[in-house]
């Protein structure tokens, strides 16, 4: 606790002490100093070597208008004003801030010089020329009073001239044509030429001490967030210090323009609008993300708001106008910091954790609004004392954010500890549970056998099937079990093998033959290379059949078609054994990786496993005095080779000898698909699984509910069936799969239907949140754990269903109502214009009057929700609105029509006469002379085109993109693209767009003809 207070000790003194410090000696050092008055100032008695350079503030003389020739101003001349200066002169111009203007000033040396002196300038917006007796010392862009030769530049700068005798004159030449104030904001200083060199020097220490205090902390912030991007703090605090750079760079001595000395001066002014708007927002983001829920969400979006309109502003914005609103911005950059104040006190009061660093913070941002204050009240240069609270700042976050990192480095290590006490209970659970798992699980093993041998009756073909399903689940579950048991007793060293001597050949065509009834309708064919006259190898019987099966169920598994092949040769004292398949391959990065437990290749083949079976290969190999190794390339096949010791004694006999299978027929290969099942309206299902047993399930338990199910084995399948056999209401698909996943089945299905066109029900034993998330993301509706319950599964299949239907019907209705919603203002307009028309012209009123309720009968029609509605009423809509239109607006609006001889076309209601109102509207009329909008209906013979162009302010690509995401806009134009894709599969372009040689619209769509002849 002492520590602690002792560091707050320190940082007071740091915050509020040291800064009070160099308030107090710049205000002293500004006592005395000289004042200008009448246009003259006496710098007789100023010691610069005690005191530095002279600064040259007050009353200059000041012509308005004027860029005087300073041979001209030897002597005072008439005309001038007095004009405080550092100041702004927009009151002293006669025509507003913008113009250009020539200050004077008299300087009394006070005695004879004979040396060189320096003048320092530091801010003049936003042009400007020093002249010092006659001859110019230096400048900053130039001015002009031509405003085409005038060049904006405002950029310190430093000058030396010769002077002799005891009085000079300097003359500024000023112009400001970007700027909302104009003249000479910070002090000139005059001085001899090592001090202000000096001064100089100071300037730039002080900068880029300023950017080092930014720059630094910035990148380690963001390198933290990019090493780990759950790290929201980081990524804005080190945005906040990024944008401190900029504002460094671009303020002070704009060091910007050293490093990049041909930037234009107009992005170096955009540069500081952005970043002095965003500065403040990623700091409150910071502090929401350190903090979460300690900023309300309002609070931050509606500043998020502001700071992005900001910064957009002056991006787009001439700087004229946006620095009007500087005061403005100010007042927000002061709230900002005021509530981050508020927020850390809250912090402070909520939790005692870190609460010294917290309070540093405080004091920092509190120190900082002070100073800028005292500036802008007092007119003290404490703008860089402000940087330095604000550098401060940062330096104490940096600390908070490392204290942070050090105490969950802390929690790792003890919860590392805690895991690895819980994985040893993890694994006795799991021995435990999977022993206590062995004995029911061989009762419904058996039981399912004695029923299928008649213990309770003859069984039906279909009964039969079913049993013999269970019967073969039922031994997948108790190898994995087997496998968990293994894995336990290899782990804890309880493991003892049998070892005999055995005849090789023997034990792998025992294996083989069992492997064949497990191959389904895979076209592989497993070859046995293996000698008889191979010498006996000593090893546990039953834990080398185990070694086989785990190494061709590998092989069986990742293989779709061709020749697993077992070999066995003699190497010495060791039998060397070869297992090699055609199938996937694996990549030799992973070869090292591939016998540890849980090590998988599943996620890339998209198939499902524990990652048990080749790590107890590895164990039960090395514990029977072996090796194992592999040799892949990936696309041609692996092989898997391990050796056994050669045995000196004749082989024993087999105490299981040769398997002989004897099952029913349907036991072997894959199960017939049973035929779809249409009961009532329930819906249609396509299951996607690979695995026969799963399909079996899924299309029993749905076609027993009333659906019309229909399964395949693979994702590329189902694609291609769906394209045959549309209409499907629902796809439940599994995820892990061969060849095409089912995640990468939903991305696709995805690209082609809709979520609500098409629900996906995905079935995974996965239940991590970023698994539900990776789903949900592509394209999935609602997941389904495996095992599946089948009173879960029918009920989700119902609602998914259900909601599709009841998403198609409320599509109807919206679809509805959105054509027939009428804009009241362009009611409002269409009256108005028909009004005025009633006392000049009756005849055309009526006419107005016919064509308004033509639009809207057209509008409120309520057969809108019909599919097709004849093109002919389509058009009657279009000429209603264009008339009453062109009534409006005059000849400002043209409009122009062509189309073929269409009979019997039907198209989309409301579909052409929104894109003419959107061509009218946000095209043409968006121009003071107007345009012509052109509508084109053409028979392409396959399609029938509908196009309409106008000439108005066009349309930009990334626009459109924005309007069709529902980012910005209204609605009109996407309701029609929907229509389109959702009735005919027909999508809203955009042909051509506005450019520098030309402006204008062009969008329309294509409709297939044998889809809108009636």
């Amino acid at each position: 606790m002492l520590k602690k207070w002792l560091i707050l000790l320190l940082a007071f003194c740091l915050i509020i002490i040291v800064p009070a410090v160099g308030l107090m000696d710049i205000m002293t050092s500004q006592r005395g100093l000289p004042r200008a008055e009448d246009g003259k100032v006496d710098l007789s008695g100023w010691d610069y070597a005690q005191r530095g350079a002279a600064t040259l503030n007050g009353e200059w003389t000041f012509y308005p208008g004027r860029l005087v020739d300073p041979a001209e101003l030897t002597e005072k001349a008439s005309g001038g004003t007095k004009l405080q200066v550092p100041g702004a002169w927009n009151d002293a111009m006669p025509d507003g801030p913008l113009g250009y203007g020539t200050y004077r000033l008299e300087i009394d040396l006070g005695r004879s010089f004979d040396e060189d002196f320096g003048l320092r300038v530091a801010n003049v917006r936003m042009a400007s020329r020093v002249y010092l007796n006659g001859e110019e010392v230096g400048g900053s862009g130039v001015p002009s009073e031509d405003r085409t030769l005038d060049v904006q530049k405002n950029v310190p700068y430093t000058g030396f001239i010769h002077l002799s005798g005891t009085k000079a004159v300097l003359v500024v030449q000023a112009s400001n044509f970007s700027y909302a104030s104009g003249g000479i904001f910070d002090s000139i200083v005059i001085g001899p030429e090592s001090v202000i060199l000096l001064d100089k020097q100071g300037d730039w220490i002080r900068d880029f001490a300023s950017l080092c205090g930014f720059f630094l902390p910035g990148m380690l912030f963001l390198l933290l967030y990019v090493l780990h991007k759950r790290e929201l703090p980081q990524l804005y605090l080190g945005l906040f210090c990024m944008l401190g750079v900029i504002y460094v760079l671009t303020h002070g001595e704009k060091l910007l323009d050293y490093f990049l000395p041909d930037m234009p001066y107009m992005a170096m002014l955009k540069l500081q609008a952005v970043s002095s708007n965003l500065i403040y927002l990623f700091l409150i983001a910071y502090m929401d993300a350190l903090i979460p829920g300690i900023i309300h969400k309002r609070v931050l979006q509606g500043y998020a708001s502001l700071a992005v309109l900001g910064a957009v502003l002056g991006l787009v914005l001439p700087m004229p106008i946006f620095s009007t609103m500087e005061s403005i911005l100010l007042s927000v950059a002061f709230l900002s910091l005021a509530y981050t104040g508020w927020v850390m006190i809250r912090w402070v009061k909520r939790s005692a954790e870190d609460w010294y660093l917290v309070t540093l913070g405080l004091m920092s941002i509190s120190a900082f609004i002070l100073l800028n204050l005292i500036y802008l009240i007092a007119q003290v240069d404490t703008r860089w004392l402000a940087i330095y609270e604000l550098v401060l700042f940062v330096l104490a976050q940096t600390v908070l954010l490392i204290r942070r990192f050090v105490r969950a480095f802390a929690d790792v290590e003890r919860l590392s500890g805690r895991l690895l006490t819980l994985d040893g209970l993890k694994d006795e659970f799991m021995a435990n549970t999977s022993h206590e798992l062995r004995t029911p699980l061989h009762g419904i093993i058996n039981i399912a056998r004695s029923m299928l041998e008649g213990a309770a009756g003859p069984a039906s073909a279909k009964q039969r099937e079913n049993l013999a399903m269970i019967m073969t689940t039922g031994q997948r579950l108790s190898l994995l079990v087997g496998d968990i048991l293994d894995f336990s007793n290899l782990k804890e060293g309880r493991l003892r093998l049998d070892v005999r001597t055995l005849h090789l050949p023997s034990v792998v065509r025992s294996v083989i033959e069992v492997m064949t009834y497990t191959l389904g309708d895979k076209p592989i064919r497993i070859v046995q290379e293996c000698s008889e006259d191979l010498p006996g190898v000593r090893m546990d019987e039953d834990r080398l059949r185990q070694i086989l099966y785990n190494l061709l169920g590998n092989a069986v598994k990742y293989t779709e078609q061709g020749e697993i092949r077992i070999g066995a040769s003699v190497d010495g004292d060791q039998v060397k054994v070869e297992v090699a398949d055609t199938g996937i391959g694996i990549e030799r990065e992973r070869w090292p990786d591939i016998f540890r437990r849980f090590e998988r290749t599943d996620e890339a083949s998209g198939m499902e496993g524990t990652g048990l079976g080749l790590s107890i290969t590895r164990q039960l190999v090395e514990l029977g005095g072996g090796r194992i190794w592999l040799d892949s390339t990936p696309g041609e096949g692996t092989s898997f080779f391990f050796t056994l010791p050669v045995s000196s004694s004749a082989p024993e006999a087999s105490q299981t000898g040769v398997l002989a299978f004897a099952e029913e027929p349907h036991s072997r290969g894959t199960v017939p698909e049973a035929p779809g099942f249409a009961v009532a309206d329930a819906g249609r299902v396509l299951i996607v699984d690979d695995d026969p047993v799963n399909r079996r399930v899924l299309l029993n338990l749905l076609a027993t509910a009333g659906y019309e199910a229909e399964a395949v084995s693979g994702g590329a399948e189902a694609i291609i069936l769906m394209e045959e056999k549309p209409g499907f209401e629902l796809v439940v698909t599994d995820w892990m799969m061969p060849g095409m996943s089912g995640l990468e089945l939903c991305r696709r299905l995805r690209e082609r239907h809709a979520l609500a066109v098409l629900p996906i029900l995905l079935l995974t034993a996965r239940g991590l949140p970023e698994d539900i998330r990776a789903g949900f993301e592509a394209g999935a509706s609602d997941f389904l754990s495996k095992p599946v319950d089948a009173g879960e599964l029918r009920a989700r299949v119902r609602t998914l269903i259900g909601m599709r239907r009841s998403a198609e019907e409320a599509i109807r209705t919206e679809m509805a109502f959105l054509q027939a919603q009428i804009k009241p203002h362009f009611l409002y307009n269409a009256l108005n214009v028909i009004i005025s028309a009633c006392s000049t012209d009756p005849d055309k009123a009526i006419d107005l009057l016919i064509e308004l309720s033509h639009y809207l009968r057209g509008s409120f029609d309520f057969h809108n929700r019909d599919r097709l509605v004849p093109l002919q009423k389509e058009l009657e809509l279009v000429e209603a609105y264009v008339a009453l239109e062109q009534a409006r607006f005059d000849d400002r609006l043209v409009f122009e029509y062509e189309a073929d001889d269409l009979v019997g076309v039907f198209v989309p209601p409301l579909s052409i006469q929104p894109l003419v109102e959107n061509a009218v509207r946000h095209g043409v009329m968006q121009r003071s002379a107007g345009g012509v909008v052109r509508l084109e209906i053409r028979d392409t013979g396959s399609t029938v085109s509908v196009r309409v162009r106008d000439n108005g302010v066009g349309l930009a690509p990334e626009d459109f993109d924005e309007i069709m995401a529902g980012r910005t806009g209204g609605v009109g134009l996407r309701n029609i693209h929907r229509r389109l894709s959702a009735l005919h599969g027909a999508a809203l372009r955009l042909e051509s767009a506005s450019s520098e040689n030309e402006s204008g619209t062009e969008i329309g769509f294509d409709l297939p003809k044998n889809a809108v002849l009636k």
